[in-house]
């Protein structure tokens, strides 16, 4: 089967980020739009980031980039 690219979450960046600025999961899903159950599967990697996700963070977020937040992985899920 072939590998597909996916997006992923830079959580080395995202994690501090959130504490400096002292944003909760819940306060985080609710600027991107989405539950708190999805914020808390994509930090603990369990799930990746969907593009309401994606679009959310970076529209709510405009101190951040997508470079900053995201990178392109192998999906794994496949296998």
């Amino acid at each position: 089967m072939k590998e597909a690219n996916v997006i992923l979450v830079k959580l080395e960046f995202l994690q501090p980020y959130l504490k400096d600025k002292d944003i909760s999961q819940s306060q985080f899903a609710d600027a991107v739009g989405v539950t708190q159950s999805t914020v808390n599967r994509v930090m603990n990697g369990k799930r990746n980031p969907g593009g309401k996700f994606v679009s959310g963070v970076l529209q709510s977020f405009n101190d951040l980039s997508f470079d900053e937040v995201f990178t392109y992985g192998k999906d794994l899920s496949n296998e």
